[in-house]
């Protein structure tokens, strides 16, 4: 399969991605700049969209490069008959496969020694702590259980629960005797014995990490009637961060969660704003008349 960068020229492609990628698992750029058109970066070809007609579409990837007009691009393609997620991806979402890495360089988040400092601030950090509290002050715990906690870390949430709450702590490593260990990157999920109409599920910052963000937010509709998400809108993430300390596995945009979750039947019932990076969600399934 050939891989294709479209767009990035404005900054992505020279200061962003990695170069080693590019030069590894790019088969050539397609440009809307004339004055790039027929010219070559680290070798390899930049051509028109013209270019793509010429192509099998079944065998091709067009990575989408740049970052404010991902949009218009993604537009362009879909006028041309491609499908998104099939012929064409957004590059900084792209998570690499067996041909070409990933572009943008990637943190791997890891219990190794050089990471150590961040476990300890997501576990025992005020920031989190605080946005914890707010995101259970958010539920009516007179409907509500049974707790499902994704990415449950050193348990903190348990407690801001009602003594009456039956809590499921849930992450990939076991923090506690009482962790329910599942990666959910391997499409691991939680027991269905844990599901009904009176379970919550929250997954507060764990969304980013998820590859098949879509699958994930499929097992939790499927899981309960209630679902608080917190999440940092890639909007507000630094030019820097991205260069330097990338480590998520998608580039969700909060619209994006919020049309999928209806999509699945949820209502979005209560939004905050967290210190002006996160937002906390609260989506209930919508009652059938």
């Amino acid at each position: 399969m050939k891989h294709i960068i479209f767009g990035g020229f404005d900054y992505a492609v020279l200061y962003e991605m990695n170069q080693d990628a590019i030069m590894t698992g790019v088969d050539y750029f397609i440009e809307t700049d004339e004055s790039l058109i027929g010219t070559s970066y680290l070798g390899k070809p930049i051509k028109g969209l013209n270019a793509l007609k010429e192509e099998k579409l079944d065998d091709i990837l067009i990575l989408i490069g740049s970052i404010p007009y991902r949009t218009e691009l993604a537009l362009k393609l879909k006028m041309m008959g491609l499908i998104e997620n099939k012929h064409y991806i957004w590059g900084i979402a792209f998570n690499g496969d067996e041909k070409c890495p990933r572009l943008w360089k990637h943190v791997e988040w890891s219990d190794a020694e050089n990471n150590a400092g961040n476990l300890k601030a997501t576990a025992e950090g005020e920031y989190f702590f605080a946005r914890l509290k707010i995101a259970a002050s958010m539920v009516n715990w007179k409907k509500y259980n049974i707790v499902i906690d994704l990415g449950a870390a050193n348990e903190r949430l348990k407690e801001l629960l009602p003594v009456s709450a039956d809590y499921v702590p849930v992450d990939y490593v076991r923090y506690s005797d009482e962790t329910v260990v599942c990666d959910i990157d391997n499409y691991q999920f939680p027991d269905e014995k844990y599901a009904g109409d009176n379970t919550c599920i929250f997954a507060v910052g764990v969304i980013q990490y998820c590859s098949d963000w879509k699958w994930f937010l499929k097992k939790c509709a499927s899981f309960c009637n209630c679902v608080v998400l917190g999440h940092d809108d890639f909007a507000r993430i630094s030019r820097e961060y991205r260069r330097t300390h990338w480590t998520r596995y998608n580039a969700l945009f909060d619209h994006e969660i919020i049309r999928y979750m209806q999509k699945l039947g949820f209502a979005l019932t209560d939004s905050v704003d967290f210190r002006l990076k996160s937002t906390l969600y609260k989506f209930e399934k919508e009652k059938r008349i």
